[in-house]
């Protein structure tokens, strides 16, 4: 049998079906009683069989209109519970990857990557937290976010640290500073320069002074800033020099910024892929995972 009405129809039908009363059954579906009327007409005609017996004072069902009711509302139901699942089938493919990775590479890094990735998962959403490196493993830990990449975590036993690559510490100083033509430079001839430092609960300052600890002279700090952000706006303004991940250089112009590897000692820190021990990361997840693995061994 060709069916010769719509869901508005058949949503109609049931509406007043299960209130008995015109006017509640019309509140409802936001129409008016007339209109609803008219729907009940057409569903009437269509099937060929009354449904509903009305008179001024009451409404109610004819045995077909019982019948049809029990089918009316499975059908609804049905389809009610197959729009819910092709929703919940979108959002699981277009999916939300949260990440929390440390401002050199949020900055330097993950604009290419995320470019990248938007390519081939167009629909997939993502949220950058990013972070100081303390905060960047406590995001992890607490399932905040999906996967990070950081310097800290290796030693953590709640976390699967995936080392990547090795990242030098370089001294940041504007081109015409007296040392921009060295090779390198070692700590002890800081001595006499205006050193801007990192915050001291910044995981850069504690991997740098734990590095430093043992360097014959080191320079004293006369400016402190939060962020290597900071640290390098104050160094292009001739405010002094500073430490920073050589990473944080990438795409500085050599007019603004040098990077001299630093030396006696030397300074690195291992930046790694950071899960929750024993996690598979979504698909969406680990694929952007991969296409960020891929980019820091490039450089």
């Amino acid at each position: 049998m060709r069916i010769n009405f719509d869901l508005g129809e058949l949503a109609a039908f049931v509406a007043v079906a299960e209130r008995m009363n015109f006017r509640a059954a019309s509140e409802a579906l936001f129409i008016s009683p007339s209109a609803l009327s008219r729907r009940i007409d057409r569903i009437e005609a269509a099937l060929g069989v009354r449904l509903l017996d009305r008179t001024t004072r009451r409404v109610s069902l004819t045995e077909d209109g019982e019948q049809f009711l029990v089918h009316a509302s499975e059908a609804l139901s049905a389809l009610s519970h197959a729009i819910s699942d092709v929703g919940d089938r979108a959002v699981r493919r277009s999916g939300l990857v949260t990440i929390a990775c440390i401002p050199s590479v949020a900055n330097h890094l993950l604009p290419t990557v995320l470019a990248q990735f938007a390519q081939t998962h167009p629909d997939v959403r993502i949220k950058l937290l990013d972070q100081s490196a303390p905060a960047v493993l406590k995001s992890v830990v607490e399932r905040q976010a999906d996967f990070g990449v950081n310097f800290l975590g290796a030693q953590e036993p709640s976390i699967d640290f995936t080392a990547i690559v090795k990242e030098r510490y370089v001294l940041a100083v504007p081109p015409l500073h007296r040392l921009a033509d060295q090779r390198s430079v070692g700590w002890d001839e800081l001595v006499d320069d205006r050193f801007i430092s990192l915050a001291a609960d910044s995981g850069n300052r504690m991997l740098l002074d734990n590095a430093v600890a043992q360097a014959k002279a080191r320079p004293a700090t006369h400016l402190e800033v939060n962020h290597v952000e900071g640290a390098m706006a104050l160094v292009r303004a001739g405010l002094g020099v500073s430490a920073i991940p050589r990473l944080a250089l990438a795409g500085s112009s050599t007019a603004e910024l040098i990077g001299i590897p630093l030396v006696r000692p030397s300074v690195s820190r291992t930046l790694g892929l950071i899960s929750r021990k024993g996690h598979q990361l979504p698909p969406h997840a680990a694929a952007l995972s991969r296409l960020l693995v891929q980019r820091l061994r490039q450089l």
